[in-house]
């Protein structure tokens, strides 16, 4: 499955929640329940990607594992996303159902490194860090903008371990190229004072990780 878009995102410091006046003014509905998005980002021996991500190269991408709330028996998804200029495309691929965090951890040792999972080629790949994170999804009444809402972001070097927590609310309006014009306008007519501005969680908790002597 692929997936094509621009996204613009926002970023409020905890108990800021001035967004809220924004999905208001825009009228925006709920369009499916708050789930916990767990993911396990991989990257290069030489961590080629999230360098390049650091260091704002207009090509870039980002590996990594997916699944919804707690793994018992639940569907796992590996996910490549890419970065081209301003544009996002996200190719998705399901690995299956496991019962387990063990169970999956097993799958990847054996398969993920070296198979041809995704991209159509062997990649030599290894595990960097966990992101998990609260998700709330909108959307508005033209069905042309969706934004959603993460918080309580919790980074991991091992998922076992006690994570490092993140203080802040990550806003993200996601659209269509041929719609740019209309969430601009949008953005404006409907308040939302802030300035978007480039935020990636694996960069980011790779960085808060980095600094705190664990990577």
């Amino acid at each position: 499955m692929k997936d094509m878009r621009l996204e613009k995102k926002f970023i409020y410091q905890n108990g800021d929640t001035t967004y809220k006046s924004f999905l208001i003014n825009g009228m925006f509905k709920k369009i499916y329940p708050n789930r916990k998005i767990n993911s396990v980002y991989f990257d290069c021996e030489n961590l080629k990607n999230v360098w390049d991500n650091i260091n704002g190269f207009g090509k870039r991408i980002k590996i990594r594992l997916r699944w919804y709330n707690q793994l018992l028996n639940k569907e796992v998804f590996l996910e490549e996303k890419k970065k081209i200029n301003l544009m996002t495309v996200k190719n998705v691929k399901s690995l299956g159902v496991f019962k387990d965090i063990l169970e999956l951890k097993k799958f990847v040792k054996k398969n993920l490194s070296h198979e041809k999972l995704i991209l159509n080629k062997h990649l030599n790949l290894s595990e960097v860090l966990t992101v998990s994170y609260d998700r709330e999804y909108y959307q508005d009444v033209s069905k042309k903008l969706r934004v959603t809402i993460d918080k309580n972001i919790e980074i991991y070097k091992n998922i076992e371990l006690k994570p490092i927590k993140i203080e802040k609310h990550i806003v993200e309006i996601k659209y269509h190229p041929k719609n740019s014009m209309f969430c601009n306008n949008f953005v404006l007519k409907n308040k939302l004072n802030n300035r978007n501005q480039k935020y990636s969680k694996y960069v980011n908790s790779f960085i808060e990780l980095n600094d705190s002597g664990i990577l």
